[in-house]
């Protein structure tokens, strides 16, 4: 954003407005304004760090005087108080609709020249050149996925590289899960089945963030492909088609489960699509196998199937499904909240060993900022995609 100045200051009753250089115009409330005071009294509340408590102030505070000097807002309180605006921090926390929406992230879809070519870095580089390792973190943040090639396939290199990132998730699965081809052992994930795309874990009121996948071993004479898919690109195509359907999916729970006897009963209700207060989409849950019955208003009930139902056709649609037969040394990083992920049919006749870490999107987000900051470049302090919450 270019810089904005100050043109005219008009008290109101209860706040002021400012007239800006482009033509613009923004109302703050004095209580904001005063709650948002950064003089060595009240500390630094844009970074987290106050001194002065909102239940020491008064509501009903008011402005006695605003004037613009030297580029800020100098403005005097009844209370005796005074308080000094820059007024490109002023224009960047606006909180009018049109500011908040200027503000609002919104990533990138993917298209048929995404999936045809999709962001791809050297592990090597991107473990040792933050350039690099920034430019694959903000791919995963745009497009919600990148990969890495040419990292070692052996066990113990995922590790220190998904603490880069973060700290790593744990969960009943483990610190580290191990995708190994086991007829016996009944897991769907270690079986040769195809499996559906799908966002793990949404029976989970915090389901795991940002997932890393290596692939050490797999039976590269074999069929079979891991495929991902915008699960974004999805609810937006049933937005434009069914706008009262995709409404009743993201303001309904849909109940998720995962029970295993004697070892986790997890149980979690949200909707299948996340929107902001902008109606910006932050997030998607997709995986039916662990639906539970809904209990919706008996009205939605109807559009709520139909509405579900062309979704997960939708997430079954080859032309928008990216294929790609990890092969050892191959990475995958993308944002569970999401990317859904899947593969198609196995045909087993070797070893097939995928080990993956997650790492709490928050996290990521953080290491965006620090890692944007340090290298001298242009970094996002507002919040990014919340995800399925």
């Amino acid at each position: 954003m270019s810089k904005m100045s100050i043109l005219q200051v008009r008290l109101e009753n209860d706040g002021v407005e400012l007239g800006w250089s482009d033509g613009k115009t923004s109302f703050f409330h004095s209580i904001w304004m005063r709650d948002n005071c950064c003089c060595d009294i009240c500390g630094r509340p844009e970074i987290g760090r106050r001194q002065s408590r909102l239940s020491a102030l008064d509501l009903n505070v008011s402005i006695s005087s605003a004037i613009i000097e030297n580029d800020s807002l100098q403005v005097s309180w009844s209370e005796g108080h005074h308080s000094s605006f820059a007024s490109d921090w002023l224009r960047a926390n606006a909180y009018d609709e049109v500011s908040r929406r200027e503000r609002s992230f919104v990533p990138q879809g993917w298209d048929q020249t995404f999936r045809d070519s999709p962001p791809e870095f050297d592990f090597i580089e991107a473990s040792q050149n933050d350039e690099v390792f920034l430019k694959a973190l903000q791919s995963v943040r745009d497009h919600g996925i990148c990969f890495l090639k040419n990292a070692p396939p052996k066990d113990g290199v995922l590790e220190p590289f998904a603490a880069r990132i973060g700290p790593i998730q744990e969960s009943n699965f483990g610190r580290i899960q191990n995708l190994a081809i086991d007829l016996s052992s009944g897991a769907v994930a270690q079986s040769a089945i195809a499996l559906k795309p799908h966002t793990d874990e949404p029976y989970r009121a915090s389901p795991p963030g940002i997932l890393i996948f290596l692939c050490i071993e797999t039976d590269v004479e074999g069929a079979g492909t891991s495929t991902f898919l915008d699960g974004f690109e999805i609810a937006e195509t049933l937005r434009n088609e069914d706008p009262d359907g995709f409404a009743v999916l993201a303001r309904n729970n849909q109940p998720f489960r995962r029970h295993y006897a004697n070892n986790v009963d997890l149980i979690a209700e949200f909707p299948v699509i996340s929107l902001d207060s902008l109606g910006n989409i932050i997030g998607v849950r997709v995986n039916d196998r662990v639906g539970a019955p809904v209990s919706i208003p008996a009205e939605d009930v109807v559009p709520y199937y139909r509405a579900m139902k062309r979704f997960l056709t939708l997430s079954d649609d080859p032309d928008r499904i990216l294929h790609l037969k990890l092969q050892p040394g191959d990475v995958a990083i993308f944002d569970n909240h999401r990317i859904l992920h899947g593969r198609t049919e196995l045909t087993v006749t070797g070893p097939r060993w995928l080990q993956w870490m997650q790492v709490e999107r928050g996290d990521f987000n953080s290491s965006l900022r620090i890692m944007a900051d340090n290298l001298g470049q242009p970094r996002d302090a507002n919040p990014l995609l919340r995800g399925a919450y």
